[in-house]
This record gives structure tokens, sequence and C-alpha cells, in this order.
């Protein structure tokens, strides 16, 4: 869809974070190749790794065996991890996966549905995540 963009603000965060050599990974409940495609067609310009989508052998999120998955990848453990999402699924995800949740505001739920989801922290605009970091 020609009308499928990232949000505003989002290039400048992904920028930063390359910058700052910061490893990011997605976790997306959508099928893994259109995940995969998805990433590739609108976010080419920044890496990510690992990309996971859903999977047969993993169970979807909330469960938090995809985040887990992601984590063991990087050689990272949970606290040392933040995860940004826009959804209650992506709240309670970080929650039982160990870790930081942060509520992104400019999505499809309102802050308090995300607070009340497990968010500890809650950005406005992408770029609130580097304050985060």
């Amino acid at each position: 869809n020609t009308k499928t963009k990232p949000y505003a603000g989002v290039a400048q965060l992904l920028d930063e974070l390359t910058r700052r050599q910061v490893p990011s990974a997605i976790l997306s409940n959508k099928p893994e190749p259109f995940t995969i495609l998805t990433v590739k067609e609108l976010l080419s310009a920044w890496s990510f790794y690992p990309i996971r989508g859903a999977r047969p052998d993993t169970p979807r999120k909330p469960d938090p065996a995809g985040a887990l998955t992601i984590i063991a990848e990087l050689g990272a453990s949970p606290a040392d991890c933040l995860y940004l999402g826009d959804t209650d699924t992506d709240m309670k995800t970080a929650v039982a996966a160990g870790m930081y949740a942060v509520g992104a505001t400019w999505g499809f739920r309102p802050g308090e549905e995300l607070e009340a989801s497990g968010a500890q922290s809650l950005i406005d605009e992408p770029t609130g995540l580097l304050e985060l970091l």
C-alpha cells in the first residue's frame, strides 16, 4: 500500500539508535513472511536483528516466548532490554519477558490502557525513547 509509512519521528529515532549502535529487533504477531516483507519495504534503511513474526512453533504475544528467543539471540538478559510497543498485548509481553515496557501513545491504544497493561514509561513521540536509554 503506497499510503503505508512509518509514523512521524520514527526515522529520526532509528537514525539515532543506529548512530548509538543500539541493537534493535522486531517481534510481531503478524505472519513472519509478511513481517519480513514489511520491514524490507518500509524500514530497509535500518538494521534489525532478529526479525520475528508469528511462527507455528512459537506462541503468539503476549506469551513471552518470542521475546525471550530474541533476547537469547542477542546474547542479552531481559533486564537489559527495553520493549517499545503500542498495544496492551505488547506491554503484557514485555512484562512477562521481564523487559522494561515502554508504551507508545501515538499508536493504537491510549496511554491509560498501556499503563494498565504494564507500561513502565509512556512516550508521546518516537524520539522520547532516547531519554530512556
